[in-house]
């Protein structure tokens, strides 16, 4: 089997899987610092956190993979080979954990991914598989999210079929539109390396998970005269409490309080007239 790469001499494009991300609220946060005068404040805290957070995605320099970022925007890449089962792998893998790490510091993406013709290099991303994933991230992850393209799904499918217990099962979920998206919050589960014990580790897990849910309460409440946005992190509220319910049914700490992830009505009082 050969291995396919990006070649920087002859661009030729090449069958790919490829995840386009976007920082939701990010134009938002860039008029807001400048009018309020800490632009400089949140380019610093932007730059750090991505570049902190971006090694996950291309973990090692035995890897394929490349990765391309623009403001808000990134594009991942791996070139396939074979049946695509690694190369996918990889995304699920390594996005899902980018996606998570933001998230805990109050950055919630959505993203593509899709499958096809592909090239990147230091200076362009060119492909049919780039408009797709760009289309699916802009027009039907609409939440934090980052959603597979149908073809990728089949795909995803096929590599399901191999197993008694697909790894990748745990590792996607299906919305009630049907969509396949990433099941970013599986993250957790891969902190062992950092664990000398099983104690120690529901330990982490738990802590990592109490952070996921004090951030989302931050930005429920930071956004909540703001209908269209406040909706977006209650969509990504219902999914942590779904994932809690799952994993850590006994632990009600650990989910969001119902009353923040509804909109009551109340009587006219004095003070609004």
């Amino acid at each position: 089997m050969s291995i396919q790469e990006y070649n920087e001499e002859k661009p030729a494009l090449i069958n790919s899987i490829v995840c386009a991300i976007d920082i939701l609220g990010f134009s938002q946060m860039i008029q807001e610092s400048c009018e309020q005068g800490y632009g400089n404040n949140l380019l610093a805290e932007i730059n750090y956190l991505i570049n902190k957070n971006k090694s996950c995605i291309i973990p090692n320099k035995y890897s394929k993979g490349r990765i391309k970022i623009f403001t808000d925007n990134m594009v991942v890449a791996y070139p396939i080979s074979g049946d695509a089962e690694q190369e996918l792998d990889e995304i699920l893998d390594n996005v899902s954990e980018y996606q998570f790490n933001l998230a805990l510091e109050g950055l919630f993406v959505r993203g593509g991914i899709s499958t096809g013709d592909f090239y990147i290099n230091e200076d362009i991303v060119f492909g049919p598989a780039l408009l797709e994933a760009h289309n699916v991230e802009s027009k039907l992850a609409c939440y934090p999210r980052i959603v597979i393209d149908d073809k990728t799904t089949n795909l995803l499918k096929k590599h399901i079929k191999y197993y008694d217990v697909a790894p990748q099962t745990a590792k996607v979920l299906i919305d009630t539109d049907g969509r396949w998206f990433l099941n970013y919050l599986n993250t957790i589960f891969k902190y062992y390396t950092q664990c000398s014990n099983e104690y120690e580790f529901e330990r982490v897990q738990y802590a990592l998970l109490l952070r996921h849910k004090n951030k989302l309460e931050e930005m429920l409440c930071d956004h909540s005269t703001n209908m269209r946005v406040w909706d977006k992190y209650v969509w990504t509220a219902n999914y942590h409490n779904y994932f809690c319910d799952i994993n850590f049914p006994g632990e009600k700490d650990l989910k969001i309080d119902r009353k923040l992830l509804l909109s009551w009505p109340r009587n006219i009082k004095s003070r609004d007239l």
